[in-house]
């Protein structure tokens, strides 16, 4: 596995914990169709959550939440659609948040939640 890889599945996996931890629910992860793939699918109260993990390693090309650009949402959105028409279960609300996970070189990562991200 590829070290770019190996930092975006650490960052998956404290993004999926941190989420466990709050009391989502964690439908699926690394959910892929034809389209393309969502890396989170859970639960928060009324709401359907597709969640967005970025990683860095470093600021250098900018935080991990500027790369989740207004075309990605979109295609976050259609994903979301083909996830539901897959599923049994309905949903009352639906909404994308974006983790963004920063990987110092020294200390705990910094983990920033933004929810229903427009």
């Amino acid at each position: 596995m590829a070290a770019k890889d190996e930092v975006g599945r650490y960052g998956e996996d404290l993004a999926a914990r941190s989420l466990s931890e709050q009391g989502w629910e964690v439908l699926a992860r690394n959910w892929r169709c034809a389209q393309g793939e969502l890396d989170i699918v859970a639960v928060d109260g009324e709401y359907l959550v597709a969640v967005e993990v970025k990683t860095r390693r470093s600021a250098a090309f900018g935080s991990p939440q500027e790369a989740v650009t207004p075309r990605k949402l979109q295609r976050i959105r259609r994903l979301v659609s083909a996830w539901l028409a897959s599923q049994d279960r309905s949903f009352p609300a639906v909404r994308v948040d974006v983790v963004a996970v920063t990987l110092p070189h020294a200390g705990a990562a910094c983990v920033e939640h933004l929810r229903g991200v427009e």
